[in-house]
């Protein structure tokens, strides 16, 4: 029996791709945690966009996030209780009317297989308006689609890629939320995001987690395990962070989105940003 999603709800994720919404923190945590988040930007201006990769080797209270245990068993009900947390992901959206997300799969170059669950959690609202995502149900079964790499410095994503080939977008979902709400999806599902059109900052945290039978496509990659048991070892696994920004985790961060840089950017033309182990600096 699943510890908190109803047994019609993981029979729809696993259908459908997707689930939402999801309540997952408190009107209290999502306060706490987003001025964590502010009082970062605010010491590190110049590093804020580390936030984007593997955040959670950063600051000790990214890795509570992940550590949350209401927020594990609902990830529990879709892949088991042996989780690897892959990477917390910052994903902000300024009220700018810029910043957008292609239609893509994350399969296509993220280096995870099989499974990979990826949940956006807000910590604000998260509306049309401001940019939410949308998905596209049930294709996370029919395959991988062609991608383009564009390194447009106005996609929210890694390597500004976008599906080249058309597709029917008539059933999409707007996977709308309100702050404290997680929105899950399948890695391979088709999914995008307008601009941000309101006069407020749409903030989500991508949580990504995996079970830990999974492996990294082309090179070994990294994780941090959260919950139950790694018999496998597919993945180093990296340390959780003892203070924020410290020489140690800037150290472990570093090696960590190295790795998975190796893999996020293999067979892409454009060269590493600077949260994939390169030098490209990241505008969005």
């Amino acid at each position: 029996m699943p510890k908190v999603l109803s047994e019609e709800q993981v029979e729809k994720f696993h259908r459908e791709g997707f689930l939402s919404p999801v309540p997952v923190l408190s009107p209290e945590e999502v306060e706490r945690y987003r001025s964590h988040l502010e009082a970062f930007e605010a010491k590190y201006p110049d590093d804020r966009r580390k936030l984007k990769s593997k955040s959670h080797l950063l600051c000790p209270w990214v890795d509570e996030i992940a550590r949350k245990s209401h927020l594990l068993d609902v990830y529990e009900d879709l892949i088991g209780p042996n989780i690897l947390c892959y990477s917390m992901a910052f994903r902000i959206k300024e009220p700018d009317g810029k910043t957008f997300a292609g239609w893509h799969q994350d399969g296509a170059y993220n280096p995870i297989k099989p499974i990979l669950v990826i949940g956006g959690l807000a910590l604000s609202d998260c509306t049309v308006e401001h940019g939410c995502l949308s998905v596209i149900p049930g294709s996370h079964k029919t395959g991988t689609l062609p991608h383009e790499d564009t390194g447009n410095p106005d996609s929210i994503l890694s390597r500004g890629q976008y599906i080249t080939e058309e597709f029917d977008k008539s059933t999409a979902v707007n996977m709308e939320l309100k702050a404290g709400e997680i929105g899950l999806f399948y890695s391979e599902i088709i999914h995008g995001s307008r601009v941000n059109t309101s006069d407020e900052r749409r903030i989500i945290v991508l949580v990504e987690m995996m079970p830990t039978h999974v492996h990294a496509r082309a090179h070994r990659d990294t994780g941090v395990l959260v919950r139950g048991v790694d018999e496998y070892n597919y993945v180093d696994i990296d340390p959780s962070p003892k203070e924020e920004l410290g020489a140690a985790e800037l150290a472990a961060w570093q090696r960590a989105t190295q790795k998975t840089g190796k893999n996020v950017f293999d067979g892409s033309p454009l060269p590493l940003t600077e949260v994939y182990g390169g030098t490209v600096p990241v505008v969005r």
